[in-house]
């Protein structure tokens, strides 16, 4: 009876201890380990976050990361002159490396101390192949620090959202690694946002669109990324791998598990051509970042977080227009791009409606003196349908007088709707917006248009010289033989034609850049073998560039299919050139192993899209040995801008103090509760035995006498 009465006791005790610990609410420390293999990776970037500033280069060995040959001192915002001092310096250390090769025991004082950061093991094999590996790394001190000042606008509700799915707390610092907490990050892949979401994986778990992306919001998308890394770790049991495939996928790590089954092994031995540099060191840098994150005033000493400012929503039953709701509400635009981060440019232009069923954010007292505790705005405010855009595709002989005239709106409208030059210079496929009424053009962002100018586009004779790619050329010349310009949206994005099969319409259309089955099959609201089926396509087929494909438009219309369809192509260009511009082009010549892949993310860091756009004419499922493509360089438009700590655009302030106020008096109060039960445990179990153990005190003390 005693037996069951002490393991009854003991269960309870360990329910208690387990289940209601720290570590079972918030995630066990023990679920990063800090492997031996990856100790000098940790440390290296536990450098590059807390050490080296943004204006240094760490020149390092790829592979080994203890291997630092030297820290480059660098100049922020002159990007040729960096390149040349990295590029110097990155020399030196090859022909130093090549020495050693062919002598290990060279006498040069230089060439020793290189040697002794390999050790003594070294040999002429070891420093040929660490010729290849020299890399540098830019310190990210100062954007790190920035990083922990921008997140206390929002790391609290981030923190609240992440343990309501059951996940560690430590994830939270996961946007460090990624964007810095940059609510403006932005990569040339098309990743945005904090969490540094590509188009892809924001659609399986945020609204991703013309009129709204919710990677921008940092609340939405990292309640998308908790989701994503629960995901994650249900496919692979542990934090490590889950972790890596946040970067690599989850489907190019199923393919390393699967080859080489733990991370360790991953980490050590795996090979592959898309496992590189940037995705073997994922873990590491989180381990980097929650160190430096974590104890931020011994790195940084006091930091001043920015602090969330309380907001209400207000969920809209209906489409509604922007202006109108500032209006409502006595805010102004700046405000409502602020406090709505996911709301694009198009909203606050008046080409689109702000959605049904968005929450819209906004300052909790022009809510409460418009509303009170209302949550419902006047129906007069709403749309029953959203704002269409109307697209016209430029043809052999047009001009942008006779196209405003053809459609009925101003010359200067089109061309502020469009970004055209104050010359009116359009090219042929090139897709012009219709501009609707009541669109606010972006002066900042577009050519000025003089009255003079629009008066001389008004009286030109069609086809003479408004159509051109230069003075120098007819204006009946297609513009692709002679130009490409980026900041249009070009191709054949219309239905060809129109038939029916089977007593339902089909749309016969052309393949573009970019483009896919799944594309096609969410823009018709269709699964992808819909469209298998209708095509004879097996699963293994792949869409080359302009290949026909016919689609079904029993659902979607074909007017509804090309506008989503050209507004995804809209996107991506808008999204790219708000912060990069192409500043000139260059040739590059095919070697020996290049494919697509190698020459967008090894060589030139670009997007698949902006190569195709360049190279118009090249099959790039036939590329050959020696074959030129045109290169276009780019630049980013955010590099010369000094790097000034902004406020950060607020977020809600949500109803989870009370609760965060008890989970942290939980948190502190957990240990001094487990010692009670654990006092109160050891007297329970012990008091059958008080007698003899007070005989046997007496005995000892007697003997001590």
């Amino acid at each position: 009876m005693k037996k069951m009465h002490l393991k009854f006791c003991m269960f309870l005790l360990f329910l208690f201890s387990y289940f209601l610990s720290p570590a079972a609410l918030y995630g066990d420390t023990t679920s990063f380990p800090v492997y031996p293999s990856i100790e000098p990776n940790v440390k290296f970037w536990t450098k590059v976050y807390s050490e080296y500033s943004t204006a240094q280069g760490v020149l390092h060995d790829s592979q080994n990361l203890n291997i630092i040959y030297e820290v480059v001192e660098l100049k922020i915002g002159a990007k040729t002159i960096n390149e040349k001092r990295i590029q110097k310096a990155r020399g030196k250390y090859k022909t130093i490396l090549k020495k050693l090769a062919q002598n290990p025991f060279v006498s040069d004082a230089e060439a020793k101390r290189v040697a002794s950061l390999f050790g003594k093991n070294a040999n002429r094999a070891t420093f040929q192949k660490a010729i290849y590996r020299i890399r540098c790394q830019i310190g990210q001190k100062d954007s790190f620090r920035y990083g922990i000042i921008r997140s206390g606008a929002f790391m609290d509700q981030i923190e609240d959202i992440f343990l309501s799915y059951g996940l560690p707390i430590d994830l939270i610092y996961l946007p460090h690694v990624e964007s810095s907490f940059n609510l403006k990050a932005y990569s040339k892949f098309g990743a945005a946002g904090i969490w540094q979401f590509v188009r892809e994986a924001g659609k399986r778990f945020m609204t991703v669109d013309y009129a709204i992306d919710e990677r921008w919001d940092p609340i939405r998308s990292s309640e998308a990324a908790a989701q994503l890394l629960k995901h994650s770790y249900e496919k692979f049991g542990n934090w490590p791998l889950a972790i890596t495939a946040y970067n690599h996928g989850i489907s190019g790590m199923l393919s390393a598990t699967w080859t080489k089954g733990g991370y360790e092994e991953i980490f050590n031995h795996y090979k592959s051509k898309v496992f590189g540099f940037a995705s073997r060191n994922y873990y590491s840098e989180f381990l980097a970042a929650r160190e430096v994150a974590t104890n931020h005033e011994k790195y940084f000493g006091k930091i001043t977080r920015d602090t969330p400012v309380e907001t209400r929503e207000i969920v809209l039953a209906g489409y509604s227009s922007i202006k109108d709701l500032g209006e409502y509400f006595g805010v102004d635009m700046a405000t409502l791009r602020k406090h709505n981060p996911s709301l694009r440019i198009p909203v606050f232009r008046g080409q689109k409606y702000v959605p049904k069923g968005y929450s819209l954010r906004l300052p909790s007292d022009a809510v409460q003196n418009r509303m009170g505790a209302s949550t419902e705005l006047p129906w007069n405010m709403y749309k029953h349908h959203q704002k269409s855009s109307r697209i016209y595709r430029v043809k052999t002989g047009d001009n942008i007088t006779n196209i405003a005239k053809m459609h009925g709106i101003k010359v200067s409208d089109l061309i502020l709707a469009n970004k055209i030059n104050s010359k009116g210079v359009i090219y042929v496929n090139q897709h012009l917006r219709l501009p609707l009424s009541g669109e606010v053009a972006d002066m900042s962002e577009t050519p000025h248009l003089s009255f003079a100018e629009v008066r001389k586009q008004r009286t030109q004779a069609p086809g003479m010289t408004s159509l051109r790619t230069s003075s120098a050329y007819e204006a009946t010349t297609p513009a692709s033989e002679f130009v490409i310009n980026p900041a249009f949206v070009g191709g054949n994005l219309e239905v060809e034609h129109v038939m029916t099969e089977k007593n339902k319409p089909v749309g016969i259309i052309q393949v573009e850049m970019g483009e896919t089955l799944g594309h096609f099959a969410e823009w018709l609201e269709i699964p992808t073998k819909n469209i298998r089926r209708l095509n004879r396509f097996p699963y293994s087929k792949t869409l080359p560039l302009h290949m026909n494909v016919k689609i079904p438009l029993d659902k979607i219309s074909k007017e509804q299919f090309e506008e989503t369809r050209f507004e995804y192509h809209k996107k991506i260009q808008e999204d790219f050139f708000s912060f990069y511009e192409i500043e000139s082009q260059q040739l590059y010549q095919l070697k020996k192993g290049d494919n697509v892949w190698t020459i967008c993310n090894d060589i030139f860091e670009m997007p698949v899209w902006l190569l195709k756009l360049y190279n118009p004419k090249v099959d790039f499922n036939d590329l050959r040995w020696s074959q030129k493509l045109v290169i276009p360089v780019i630049k980013d438009r955010t590099q010369d801008s000094p790097d000034i700590v902004q406020p950060s655009p607020t977020v809600p302030s949500k109803s989870f103090e009370g609760y965060r106020v008890v989970r942290k008096s939980w948190v502190n109060s957990y240990y001094p509760l487990l010692f009670i039960v654990l006092i109160i445990t050891f007297i329970i179990h012990m008091r059958p035995h008080a007698t003899d153990l007070q005989q046997k005190f007496k005995t000892v003390f007697a003997f001590i006498r």
